[in-house]
């Protein structure tokens, strides 16, 4: 298969090294990952908590470009859908394979959550228990 963005041969790549069971394949240029639906379901239970959140997300433009499955033939294109852990990621999902494409920074952005907002959740969590 071949990256959606870069047209380099995608290789297999381990997203997080805290996961090291689930697998994906990589593009050495540009850092995207494609992903099965389930793979990325078990990539987002990751959560890193941090003092200060650093993204690094593509800018909108390039997220809003059009890609195709480099699963499918004939090629299909994907479908754009904001992550609901990080509302500046837009994921790329086919809905024919259901495969997932992640551009560089996209994963690491859905895994973190500044301290800020983890203690939020937390309060949330514990009010809605009472």
């Amino acid at each position: 298969m071949r990256c959606p963005r870069c047209d380099l041969a995608l290789e297999p790549s381990t997203p997080d090294p805290r996961t090291p069971s689930v697998a994906g394949l990589g593009c050495a240029r540009c850092r995207g990952v494609w992903l099965e639906r389930p793979a990325l379901a078990q990539l987002e239970e990751v959560v890193e908590v941090r003092w200060i959140e650093l993204r690094h997300v593509p800018p909108p433009e390039l997220q809003a470009e059009l890609l195709t499955c480099p699963r499918c033939v004939p090629a299909r294109h994907l479908a754009k859908v904001q992550s609901e852990r990080d509302h500046l990621v837009v994921l790329d999902l086919c809905a024919h394979c259901h495969g997932v494409w992640l551009d560089g920074g996209e994963l690491e952005a859905i895994q973190q959550k500044g301290l800020v907002a983890a203690l939020a959740d937390a309060a949330r969590f514990l009010l809605g228990r009472r």
